[in-house]
């Protein structure tokens, strides 16, 4: 399955069971590996909700480096193939993730709307780990040092897993892109990673990403970032809600409020479906 342009290979699991002993980070690995593998941005399970999540299914994620994660577009993907193949009925259902709980909502359009949680700012919830002369509280519009460099207008917060948004004049080349992306997710200041999203704005309702994501490198899409872009975007007065963060690979529509849930808005497709031996 596809959400604007970040793929995945999905198993499910509430129709096709997985043994206990089944190893999702080394399957993740090799089914993601493009050219050898079928070749993903993640690989997603589709699987039983904890009882006492209250959840109708879960949704697990994991990158292909094997490490497991959040992931927006993902969640729409799971909440489109659960409502599809009727493991749940209704078109608005809960989803268990690695986050919390999520709100699904399949539209008639094909298209499904998520809520994404809060946005953290907070330093412990990032994580971020800045240096002594650190003075805030949160990571608004900063300078992050890198090598010899100083990045300016960075702004680094949570929705649900670690981004860095970093607001561009001009398009960032190519080799500035590969050279500075992986410093940054691997930057000591996070002990996590982050991933890395390096945004232009178009006008208050239009913002403008290319995609570093953690443990995965460059992708077409990413839902947690695109919410990350479009928050950072708000809360330095650079854009308005709603905004449609414009990647590679779609258009995805962030509305969002201080003190509410992100909502987000996109595409999940299907597509092929088949099985391989692991």
């Amino acid at each position: 399955m596809h959400g604007a342009g970040n793929d995945f290979v999905v198993l499910d699991a509430l129709r096709n069971p997985l043994p206990a002993d089944f190893n999702f980070p080394a399957v993740a690995q090799q089914l993601c590996r493009r050219h050898f593998g079928a070749g993903a941005d993640g690989l997603l399970l589709l699987t039983d909700a904890e009882d006492e999540n209250h959840a109708a299914v879960r949704m697990r994620l994991w990158n292909p480096d094997g490490s497991e994660d959040m992931c927006g577009n993902g969640l729409r993907c799971i909440a489109r193939l659960a409502h599809a193949r009727g493991h749940v009925a209704a078109n608005q259902f809960t989803v268990q993730t690695l986050a919390g709980l999520r709100a699904a909502h399949v539209l008639e359009d094909g298209r499904v709307r998520v809520a994404m949680g809060e946005p953290r700012f907070d330093l412990a919830a990032v994580p971020m780990r800045p240096d002594d002369h650190w003075e805030s509280e949160r990571a608004v519009e900063y300078s992050l040092p890198v090598g010899e460099e100083k990045i300016p207008h960075v702004t680094t917060l949570s929705t649900g897993t670690a981004h860095t948004v970093i607001f561009l004049d001009e398009p960032l080349a190519d080799e500035e892109f590969e050279r500075l992306s992986p410093q940054i997710e691997n930057h000591v200041w996070f002990p996590e990673r982050t991933s890395v999203l390096w945004a232009r704005i178009e006008d208050e309702h239009n913002v403008r990403l290319r995609i570093w994501e953690r443990g995965a490198g460059e992708t077409l899409a990413c839902g947690t970032g695109a919410c990350a872009a479009a928050v950072a975007a708000q809360i330095t007065n650079r854009a308005q809600p709603p905004v449609r963060v414009h990647s590679r690979g779609g258009v995805l529509t962030i509305e969002w409020a201080p003190g509410a849930e992100i909502q987000m808005t996109g595409p999940a497709e299907v597509v092929f479906e088949g099985s391989c031996e692991v």
